[in-house]
């Protein structure tokens, strides 16, 4: 469960931060990239490979964790002026899917999330962000929608939900303020974009989820 830039920096689908200086730069990098090979587990064996055995204690222990940090982002939403509609419906849907993680329920957590990270994008609208940011961010978001249904094997709701992906992202490819360097990596995502579409297309799960898996972190690493 990640938790992106959306009126200030938080927790995340796990959450991060970092220090600095030499020798206890070196200690928390170390503790830090065990936090994060324990992250990526989760979610590689409660997500990216289908396990039967989801670690739902650590998901709820995240979640009861992320409950900290909502008063200050609600009102860290405030002050940008979001649509306050939006942000009671975010913190509704937020204790949605803390009651059906609690019940251990895959495919409504899974929905849950969907719905979350729906709010993101549409927060990072009045929020002084860069262009591909938001745009990645509003990418992932439609690629969330259409792993979600991976199970119920709908996939031709699925490849709409690629489509419409890959019609988002297609705006970066004529961004005249992205630089040379960065064209290259938006140009091969837009490639891994497509080879994730045809993934749904061929209607095979373990292929749509190794190309997902591999698009997922490429756009983390692009973020």
């Amino acid at each position: 469960m990640e938790e992106d830039k959306a009126g200030g920096e938080g927790s995340s689908q796990g959450s991060g931060g970092s220090g600095s200086s030499s020798q206890q730069g070196s200690s928390q990098s170390s503790g830090g990239e065990q936090q994060d090979n324990k992250k990526y587990e989760l979610k590689m064996n409660g997500v990216l490979n289908k396990s039967d055995e989801i670690s739902w204690e650590e998901i709820k222990e995240e979640i009861e964790n992320l409950y900290v940090s909502i008063p200050t982002i609600t009102m860290d939403l405030y002050q940008i002026n979001l649509n306050q509609d939006d942000i009671l419906s975010f913190n509704k849907e937020f204790d949605e899917l803390t009651k059906v993680a609690k019940d251990e329920k895959k495919q409504e957590t899974l929905d849950e999330l969907t719905k979350l990270y729906d709010y993101i994008p549409k927060f990072l609208k009045n929020i002084n962000e860069q262009e591909v940011y938001k745009k990645l961010i509003e990418t992932k978001s439609h690629i969330f929608k259409a792993y979600s249904k991976l199970d119920n094997d709908k996939w031709n709701e699925m490849v709409d939900d690629m489509n419409t992906a890959i019609s988002v992202y297609s705006q970066l490819l004529t961004d005249t303020t992205i630089n040379s360097n960065n064209q290259y990596n938006i140009n091969r995502m837009y490639i891994m974009l497509n080879e994730l579409k045809n993934a749904t297309t061929l209607e095979d799960t373990s292929v749509f989820l190794i190309k997902y898996k591999n698009v997922i972190e490429e756009i983390d690493d692009m973020e």
